[in-house]
């Protein structure tokens, strides 16, 4: 890391920020570092009374001198250092982080929630015409499959706690476009979380939008919660990952992969679920990712029992079936870590009364994420956001802890209003 200290005024676009000449706690941003990318910035920066930053010539720009000209906004992205070559002895997570571009750092909050809102929707379009067609017609548009597959891929990639949150906070629709989307997306998270490749994660996206296709044309008397469905019912359910391989066969251009995922995605690794004819030791960890993300979505939306499960008990859940042998537990692990208890952009009420939004987590300990204060002890609106982390908390210190994770619309808060200006990674 090539560090120096320049004056704020010194500050331009295209500058890696690395550190400020007082606490962080006192500033609008919620992190050490991050890409100047605009002139607000800048403008934070000075109206919080920063004098000084600290900056990184390596990973962004230095100071203008004389045979340089000043960085602007219209420069050439290439410009921008090529980030650095991950250490091969790191986790596959921590080394994908490593390859991103720090133009993804230093994100704005509700930008973020914002942007990933719209980009839902036109893949929610996409998804629905591709089901349709299919029910419709029988034929795939395979041209199509690509364009969302690969729109899921890039979407993902650096807005994962945005991705998270649309599929945690959304509308849930018992359409099966929905559901596809959000397993979709959630498989390729949790694929690139533990390093699988980019056909692999193509794979995993494909099945995911696919995977429900045989009840696409099932009795619409069976989209109902599973514990309402008699014995009858319930097996013609259970037929659906073969009907769904049966109505794909006849498009040549869909991998032998993406049809193995659909075929397997209902099998627990300790020989049950169905179909029951296959070996559960010869599933491969795309699959297993698929049935996880599979479950945490079902979990979610309530279509065992009728009743949707908040994050934290859906997770807990998981545990407990990977503790029981009937998923991976190691994967169910990577997939807690990634949701968080917590995650990105929920509601919380800590003990004091306080409430406020998470804005990120921590992997050292799931139950103490950064929080965004927006309200005081008896609920009144702060004038100011306040960040708070538990990590710099004294000993010495009460400790308050989060209480309750709420509904921001059942208590009146806008997240897109109250996010607005603050920055994270």
């Amino acid at each position: 890391m090539a560090i120096k200290r320049i004056p704020t005024t010194s500050a331009q676009v295209g500058m890696y920020l690395c550190g400020i000449d007082r606490s962080w706690l006192n500033t609008p941003f919620l992190v050490h570092r991050f890409l100047i990318k605009s002139s607000s910035d800048i403008a934070k920066l000075q109206q919080a009374g920063i004098q000084e930053i600290t900056i990184d010539t390596d990973r962004g720009r230095d100071v203008a001198t004389d045979s340089a000209p000043p960085h602007t906004q219209d420069d050439d992205v290439s410009s921008t250092p090529d980030p650095p070559i991950p250490d091969s002895s790191l986790p596959p997570e921590v080394a994908r982080l490593q390859q991103l571009s720090p133009s993804v750092q230093g994100k704005s909050l509700s930008g973020e929630l914002t942007t990933m809102k719209l980009v839902r929707k036109y893949m929610l379009d996409g998804v629905q015409d591709i089901l349709h067609t299919l029910q419709k017609t029988g034929g795939l548009a395979m041209e199509q499959v690509h364009q969302i597959t690969e729109s899921v891929m890039a979407e993902t990639l650096g807005h994962e706690e945005a991705c998270i949150a649309m599929i945690r906070t959304r509308d849930f629709s018992p359409a099966l476009y929905d559901h596809a989307l959000a397993v979709s997306t959630l498989a390729v998270l949790l694929g690139r979380a533990v390093g699988l490749d980019n056909t692999a994660l193509q794979h995993l996206a494909s099945a995911g939008l696919l995977h429900d296709a045989g009840l696409l044309n099932i009795p619409q008397v069976l989209h109902r919660p599973l514990n309402q469905l008699s014995d009858s019912e319930l097996g013609l359910y259970h037929k659906h990952p073969r009907r769904g391989v049966e109505m794909l066969s006849q498009q040549s251009s869909l991998a032998d992969e993406v049809d193995t995922l659909i075929r397997e995605h209902h099998i627990a690794l300790d020989g049950s679920g169905y179909p029951a004819n296959i070996d559960p030791a010869k599933i491969q960890t795309p699959t297993r990712i698929l049935r996880i993300v599979d479950e945490y979505d079902e979990l979610l939306t309530g279509h065992h029992t009728g009743n949707p499960l908040p994050v934290r008990i859906a997770l807990q859940t998981l545990y407990q079936q990977g503790k029981k042998g009937l998923l991976d537990g190691e994967l169910v692990a990577t997939f807690i870590n990634l949701i968080g208890i917590y995650p990105t952009y929920a509601l919380v009420e800590l003990s004091t009364g306080e409430r406020g939004i998470v804005t990120a987590n921590s992997r050292d300990n799931l139950l103490h994420p950064t929080i965004l204060l927006i309200q005081d002890a008896i609920h009144q609106p702060l004038s100011e956001p306040i960040p708070f982390n538990f990590s710099v908390l004294s000993s010495h210190e009460p400790r308050p802890e989060i209480v309750r994770v709420l509904a921001p619309e059942q208590v009146g808060i806008d997240l897109d209003s109250a996010l607005e200006n603050w920055m994270t990674l």
